[in-house]
Parts: structure tokens; C-alpha cells; sequence
């Protein structure tokens, strides 16, 4: 009898070691979002900013920054790996912000002709392109933040996970969830926290430092994000980006706190993603131009850009632009409409030439006698470089009178250290033929006659 009492011992040891087992495997979950998921999501969400802003040579001023971003959203296969697998198709419902800095309050939103873009995932961020025209760079802020609904799927693990385990997040993935440009070094961790009715809460804590519109710039990160098990999909999460910057080369610095709220459902009406041909559309290799950025000025010209040319400031007078090149400030432009000629006609090159003269003064020491270039749309364009020096330092230079056959005129200055002038020709043509030239705007003492 000893021994049957034994051997029934034995085989409930056996069966308890069996069950033990088996309770860890069922313990252990593969928390993923299938590439080929075409389900449509509702994801609505909300960012506050708060902080200061930074500037060189004024005083700092007080940021708050409320927006709403609501939209549906299809995933879509990615043209690459890691970042650039990760695509979707948007139809924006909702998409506007407030913006105070100091006591100037405005308010942006999105058009509804630009409502349905493109996001594909990149390292620097995920870009955003609307498939029905170019936004401006107002409207592309709108609808860019951390912590988008695209890049969190990139913080999911790619192992199986069971409570308590903590997995590193890929440092593309870290980038691109904080929108920065470049990383320098820095680490991000998410840990699975607990496990309730189906849902998996992940929280998530992180540094960085890297860049930003080429600025030195510290990140941290804290937050969580809820996975339905079942369903196979992040359904919120609730993320806080610390952001420290300094003065950069195209914009402010700055010390504020950002908090995204997302929220994440599978929606029961498709809108517009319900119709396959806007979906082969979107699935396709986004088209050159969709990278640009559309820009105006009060004195009614206007044109596109690439990403890496960004409008600093623009008045009455002047619209100044600054280049950047894989995180690094290339080149300044400044362009300026001038007197309207007779339909036809331009400024004489001579008279150009002799304004090129006067505006480098002491710093010009030698000047080519200028070219006209071939340009279309029957505009005229003439071009003229010059080099010579500034606080000792060599500089060049390259101006373009461009005159459209209305008689409407422009002038650009191109301004680059003489060691970057190569980098810079590979991007001023670009800002040059972009340009439109509308009808001239009606002057105050015009409408006084």
C-alpha cells in the first residue's frame, strides 16, 4: 500500500509540475498589431503644452498650447523596415489647436480640402502629407506630435512578455515617438505593468538627448499604454514628454512639458477609408512633392519648399528662410518683391547688378557678371553670385532677379559660409522656380484714391 500511496504521490507531483508549467506558457503574451490588420480605427486626441519659450535676443515668454486631433485611421504596408514599415491612411475629422506665447493668442486648423493624408513612418518623426495638396507649415505643426498613434505601435515588444517583464524600445522607435531629428544617445524602457479583464497596461519611462530643427535638445518620457488583448490593438495611452531645447538655428528654444492623451477604437463607420481607391492611392510610394511645404507672404507670392527649408520669419517687407541639412544650418535666404515692371518686362541686369553692389558693401570682393537661366512658365530669371568675407570669415552669395511675364518681380539672396556654398547648390533652384506670383496687393493708398 506504501508504495501505490507513493506512486499516487509521484503522478500528482508530475501533474502539479505539468500544470505549473503549463499556467506560465498561458501567462506569457505576444502583444503585437498584425501588419495586414485593415480594420479601421477611431483615435481621437488631445495635446497640452506648457512652458516657455526662448529667444536669442528678446525676452522669454509663457507657451500654452491646447490642440484636438480626431480622425479615422486604416494601417498600411510600409515601404521599408523598422520605421518605414509603419504607414497608414487618415481622414482627419477634427484638427485644431490653440496657441498662446505671451499674451498673442491664435488659433490654427486644418482645411477640410487637406483632411486626408498619408503617415509613413521615419526615424526624424512620422510624416505627414495630405493627398489632395501641399500644407503649410502652420498646418503641418496642427497635426505633427509626440507620441503618435502610428509610432506607438513600434513600442509593442517583439518577444512574448509575461507581468513584470521590461523590454528596451528600439532607438528608431524612440526617435520617431519623440519627433526628434537626431539622436546622440539615450534609452527607453517599457515594462509590462499588470494585466485586467483582457487589457495590458504598459508603462513606459525614457531619456534622450539628440536634436531638434538643429538644436541640442533633452527629452524624458513617462507615461503608459493599454493593449486589448483579445482584440490585438493599443486602445489609449497617456504620454509626458519633458522637452528642454536650446536656441536653434530656424526657431526658439525652449522648456516645456507636453502631455498626449490618445485614445484608440475600432471604428464602426469607414468614411472615406472605406473607399479602395483613396486606399491604392495612399498605398502607393508618396510622390516627390508630397514632402514639400506649401508658403504665402502678404505681398502675394508664394511657392513650395522641402522639408529642410524652413520660413522664419516673414513681413510687409521680407520673408527669411533657413536650410537645414541632416540636422545642420546650411544657408539663409532672403526674398523681397520688388517695383512692378510693364507686362513683359524686368528690372535692367545692370541696375541688378549695381543693387547687388550696394547691398554687400565692405563685404564683397568679387562678383560674376551675372547669367540669365533657363526657367519655365516664360519667366526670366537672372542669377548672380559674389563672394567675400564677414567678421573674417568667408562667405557666398547668390541672388536671383526672377521677373513673371505679368511684370510682377522678385529678388533672392542666398547667403552660405564659402565651406557649405556646394551644399547650398543643390537647393536654391528649388525656392526659385517654386515660385507664384498672384495678382499685387491692393496698397492702403490705393484704395485712398
Amino acid at each position: 500500500m506504501f508504495h501505490s500511496f507513493r506512486r499516487i504521490a509521484v503522478v500528482c507531483s508530475l501533474m502539479s509540475l505539468a500544470f505549473a508549467s503549463a499556467t506560465r506558457a498561458e501567462d506569457k503574451y505576444k502583444l503585437e498589431e498584425p501588419v495586414d490588420d485593415i480594420r479601421i480605427f477611431g483615435v481621437g486626441t488631445r495635446v497640452d503644452v506648457k512652458g516657455t519659450v526662448k529667444f536669442a535676443k528678446a525676452a522669454d515668454h509663457e507657451q500654452i498650447v491646447s490642440a484636438a486631433l480626431s480622425y479615422r485611421e486604416r494601417r498600411l504596408l510600409g515601404p521599408g523596415t523598422d520605421a518605414e514599415g509603419l504607414r497608414a491612411a487618415r481622414e482627419y475629422e477634427t484638427a485644431q489647436a490653440d496657441i498662446r506665447v505671451g499674451e498673442k493668442l491664435t488659433r490654427n486648423e486644418l482645411p477640410d480640402a487637406l483632411k486626408l493624408i498619408v503617415a509613413q513612418g521615419r526615424n526624424e518623426g512620422v510624416e505627414l502629407s495630405s493627398l489632395n495638396g501641399l500644407m503649410s507649415a502652420d498646418e503641418l505643426m496642427l497635426i505633427r506630435s509626440p507620441a503618435d498613434s502610428l509610432a506607438l505601435i513600434s513600442l509593442l515588444p517583439t518577444r512574448e512578455v509575461e507581468v513584470g517583464d521590461k523590454w528596451t524600445v528600439s532607438n528608431w522607435a524612440f526617435q520617431m515617438l519623440t519627433a526628434l531629428d537626431a539622436v546622440a544617445k539615450g534609452q527607453m524602457f517599457c515594462t509590462l505593468d499588470s494585466i485586467n479583464k483582457g487589457v495590458a497596461k504598459i508603462t513606459i519611462e525614457g531619456t534622450l538627448d539628440g536634436a531638434a530643427e538643429g538644436a541640442f535638445t533633452e527629452v524624458k518620457v513617462t507615461g503608459s499604454y493599454s493593449y486589448n488583448i483579445e482584440e490585438k490593438y493599443i486602445s489609449e495611452s497617456d504620454f509626458v514628454q519633458t522637452e528642454k531645447r536650446a536656441v536653434g538655428p530656424v526657431g526658439p528654444g525652449m522648456d516645456v512639458t507636453a502631455r498626449v492623451r490618445v485614445l484608440r477604437q475600432p471604428s464602426k463607420v469607414p468614411g472615406r477609408l472605406g473607399d479602395q481607391k483613396i486606399i491604392d492611392v495612399a498605398s502607393r510610394e508618396s510622390a516627390a512633392n508630397s514632402k514639400f511645404v506649401r508658403f504665402e507672404t502678404p505681398w502675394n507670392i508664394g511657392g513650395q519648399h522641402s522639408r529642410n527649408w524652413h520660413l522664419c520669419q516673414v513681413d510687409e517687407k521680407v520673408a527669411q528662410f533657413r536650410l537645414l541639412h541632416e540636422g545642420n544650418f546650411i544657408a539663409q535666404c532672403d526674398m523681397a518683391a520688388i517695383a512692378i515692371a510693364k507686362p513683359g518686362e524686368h528690372l535692367a541686369e545692370q541696375v541688378y547688378l549695381t543693387d547687388v553692389r550696394q547691398a554687400l558693401g565692405d563685404r564683397l570682393r568679387t562678383m560674376t557678371k551675372g547669367e540669365v537661366i533657363p526657367a519655365s512658365n516664360r519667366r526670366y530669371v537672372f542669377k548672380v553670385m559674389a563672394e567675400g568675407s564677414v567678421a573674417d570669415k568667408p562667405v557666398s552669395w547668390v541672388f536671383y532677379l526672377i521677373a513673371d511675364p505679368s511684370g510682377r518681380q522678385a529678388s533672392m539672396m542666398f547667403t552660405a559660409d564659402t565651406p557649405l556654398a556646394e551644399k547650398l547648390a543643390m537647393f536654391d533652384r528649388e525656392l526659385v522656380d517654386s515660385l507664384k506670383f498672384g495678382p499685387a496687393p491692393v496698397t492702403r493708398a490705393a484704395n485712398n484714391k
